[in-house]
């Protein structure tokens, strides 16, 4: 009998831990003040730690890893590997400038890029996590003088062009 409650709990645990849809929310803006993208990423946060212990890369929880710049930077390389950004076809570096994890794992990183001047238009490249999680969404919001443009990037398409 403990050996069935045992199994049950363990199987529990594991369903409760699994969950059916994957997201991770993206914000960008051309910050005309400092010349320069602005970008923050939300997703959560055990989720891209498995994804990250997934791809051999060893950190410990988020929260651990806020004041340690040698595991900041595998994070931001991991970062760097799903979300993109692009001018003119040339690559633009982004760095990853903060991080905080709140109460209820959501993680959230923010990201500049180096300084440019505002482009007509750009493309963004945002396939975090979707090698590894197959119906993962990742949902991009673009600020605009005028208002707000959501994009939706799926496995089958995982590139987007914005235009100003």
């Amino acid at each position: 009998m403990l050996k069935k409650f045992a199994i049950l709990s363990l199987l529990a645990l594991f369903t409760m831990s699994m969950h059916e849809y994957y997201f991770s929310f993206g914000e960008i803006q051309y910050s005309s003040e400092h010349k320069r993208f602005e970008i923050s990423i939300t997703c959560t946060g055990h989720d891209l730690e498995e994804y990250i212990k997934n791809k051999g890369i060893e950190i410990p929880k988020f929260e651990d890893c806020i004041d340690s710049p040698v595991h900041l930077n595998k994070i931001e390389n991991v970062i760097q590997n799903g979300f993109k950004l692009s001018v003119d076809g040339k690559s633009i570096s982004l760095e990853l400038v903060g991080m905080e994890v709140n109460t209820k794992d959501q993680a959230v990183f923010y990201l500049t890029s180096r300084k440019l001047e505002k482009p007509e238009n750009f493309e963004v490249e945002y396939n975090l996590m979707m090698d590894y999680f197959p119906i993962q969404q990742n949902k991009l919001t673009i600020f605009k003088q005028e208002g707000k443009e959501y994009l939706t990037f799926l496995k089958s398409r995982t590139k987007r062009n914005f235009e100003y």
